[in-house]
C-alpha cells in the first residue's frame, strides 16, 4: 500500500552499523573468499538479532512496562493482560510463543494486527512495526482483513468495531476484475469515517490473491521480457521450450537452477529469510500467468530482476567502454540502484527497502561489489 507521507524508516545504533558498514563500506571483491563469508556470517548474524522482541520491548517500554529484549516473561504476562483487557479474549499461543522468542511468521496476519491493537498502536506505528519488527508489509488493503484493520486504525474505532466488521465482511465475494488500484482503495478507506459506507466499499473492492499487486505484476512481466531477451542475445544455450527458458532465467538470477541441485548435496548456509520465497521456474511461470502467488516471492522476485538486468546493463556498458569499474563507479552506481529499485518497490505498494531484512542486506551487500551479479551467484554457490 501506498501510505501517506512515505518516510524513510528510523535507524537505531545497530541499523546504521549494518547501513554504513555492512551495505555501503567497502566495495566487495567477488574474488575474495573471506568477503564472501563476511557478508554470509553478517546476515546470518542479522537474522539471529531479536528484531521482533526489541520492537515489543521498545513498545511496552512506551506504555510504562520497563523491560528489555531479554525480558520475555515480563513481556509475556503484559501481553496476555492486554489481550484481556484490550481485546477481550485470550492471547493465543502463537503470539506467546513469539513472546517467548519465536520468530513471527507471515501466514495468519490477523495475529499481527490483533498484537498491535494490543500494544494501542495506531496505523503509522502498525506500520512501522510491520516492516521493522514483523519484517513484512502492512496493510494489504485489497485483502479484507488487512482492510479492516486499516479502516480501523486510521480512524481509532475500537477493538469491538474490528470483530464487527470481519464477522460481516466474511461472506463478501471478491471481486472478478481489480481495476482499481491499491494506492486508491488506501485513499478511500482513509476518507471514510462511516463503518457502513466502509463495508459498501469492501464489498465491491476485495479480490483474490492473483488480483493484488497488479502494478508490480505488471513490471516484474517486463523486467522478465528484458531478461529473457538478453540470454537469447547471449547465444550459450539452445532454448528448447519456454519452460527452458524460464529455467535459464532463474539460472541468472540466483546461479543455480532448481532441478540441478541435487537434495544431499551440501549447500552454503545462508539466512532462512534469505532462502525462503525465492523464485524458481514453476513460481516464474504463475506469475507470468497470473496465477495467485505470495507477496513474499513477488517482492523477492522483482527485486533480483531488477538487481540482475541494473547489472548487466553496467556490465554492457562498462564493456564498451573499455575499462573495470573502480570504487568511486561501484559506490555511485550502488546508490543509483538503492534509489531505482527503493522507489519501484514504494510504487508497487511492497515494503520499502529495510536493512536489518537479511534478504534486502545481502542483495545490498552483492550490489557493493565490483561484480555484482557474480557475488550474489557466489553466495548461492554449492561449495
Amino acid at each position: 500500500m501506498s501510505i501517506e507521507n512515505e518516510q524513510e524508516l528510523s535507524r537505531d545504533e545497530f541499523t546504521e552499523y549494518i547501513y554504513s558498514e555492512t551495505c555501503f563500506g567497502e566495495p566487495v571483491n567477488a574474488e575474495t573468499a573471506d568477503d564472501i563469508r563476511d557478508g554470509i556470517n553478517r546476515a546470518i548474524e542479522l537474522e539471529a538479532h531479536p528484531v521482533f522482541l526489541e520492537g515489543l520491548s521498545a513498545r511496552l517500554t512506551q506504555l510504562g512496562i520497563e523491560c528489555s529484549s531479554h525480558d520475555t516473561e515480563i513481556m509475556l504476562f503484559e501481553i496476555k493482560k492486554r489481550y484481556k483487557s484490550v481485546l477481550g479474549k485470550s492471547c493465543p499461543r502463537t503470539v506467546q510463543e513469539w513472546c517467548k522468542g519465536t520468530s513471527p511468521g507471515i501466514i495468519n496476519r490477523q495475529n499481527h494486527y490483533d498484537l498491535c491493537y494490543a500494544l494501542e498502536m495506531d496505523y503509522q506505528q502498525t506500520a512501522a512495526f510491520f516492516q521493522k519488527n514483523y519484517l513484512t508489509l502492512p496493510f494489504i488493503v485489497k485483502s479484507k482483513v488487512d482492510a479492516v484493520f486499516l479502516y480501523c486504525l486510521y480512524h481509532h474505532k475500537p477493538y469491538s468495531v474490528v470483530t464487527g466488521l470481519l464477522e460481516r465482511s466474511k461472506g463478501f465475494v471478491s471481486q472478478e476484475n481489480a481495476h482499481t488500484s491499491t494506492a486508491q482503495i488506501a485513499a478511500v478507506i482513509f476518507d471514510i469515517d462511516d463503518d457502513e459506507k466502509f463495508l459498501h466499499y469492501l464489498s465491491e473492492h476485495c479480490y483474490d490473491n492473483e488480483q493484488q499487486f497488479q502494478l508490480a505484476r505488471s513490471i516484474i512481466n517486463d523486467e522478465i521480457g528484458i531478461l529473457k531477451a538478453g540470454i537469447l542475445d547471449d547465444g550459450a544455450v539452445e532454448i528448447i521450450s519456454p519452460d527452458r527458458l524460464n529455467s535459464l532465467t532463474i539460472d541468472a538470477l540466483l546461479g543455480y537452477r532448481y532441478q540441478s541441485r541435487d537434495k544431499g548435496e551440501a549447500v552454503v548456509k545462508l539466512p532462512k529469510r534469505f532462502t525462503e520465497s525465492l523464485p524458481n521456474d514453476v513460481t516464474l511461470g504463475k506469475i507470468i500467468k497470473g496465477d495467485s502467488i505470495s507477496y513474499e516471492v513477488l517482492r523477492k522476485t522483482l527485486m533480483l530482476l531488477k538487481f540482475c538486468n541494473y547489472y548487466r546493463d553496467a556490465e554492457a556498458d562498462d564493456r564498451k567502454r573499455g575499462y573495470e569499474p573502480d570504487k568511486y563507479e561501484v559506490n555511485n552506481r550502488l546508490m543509483d540502484f538503492y534509489d531505482e529499485l527503493n522507489n519501484t518497490l514504494i510504487s508497487c505498494g511492497f515494503a520499502q527497502l529495510y536493512v536489518r531484512h537479511p534478504f534486502d542486506c545481502l542483495l545490498l551487500y552483492c550490489a557493493n561489489s565490483y561484480d555484482p551479479i557474480l557475488t550474489l551467484h557466489l553466495l548461492n554457490e554449492r561449495n
